[in-house]
């Protein structure tokens, strides 16, 4: 009894903190996203360097991670693309 509540509080926990993770993720590309468009990087352009579809990418930026293959390539994917644009962005500051 004890250590089925521990396990549920446990559960609880890791939940809010993916749900805290997930909310972070999407805030990062969507501003990742801002910056892309204000600068003019083209999705193309970020297709042809990291061989990302632009199905992938558009699934990206729309945050529909399940259209996204299965990990470990859904979190690659979305590395690559919020360090493509980060490393843009840096080189233009």
């Amino acid at each position: 009894m004890v250590l089925q509540s521990f396990k549920d509080k446990l559960d609880e926990s890791i939940d809010r903190i993916d749900q805290a993770a997930d909310q972070s993720l999407l805030k990062k590309i969507k501003n990742l996203k801002e910056i892309r468009v204000s600068t003019d990087i083209e999705l193309r352009s970020i297709a042809d360097k990291t061989k990302i579809s632009m199905k992938n990418l558009k699934s990206i930026e729309s945050f529909n991670f399940e259209k996204l293959p299965s990990e470990p390539w859904r979190n690659s994917f979305i590395s690559q693309y919020c360090k493509f644009i980060e490393n843009f962005k840096d080189k233009k500051s």
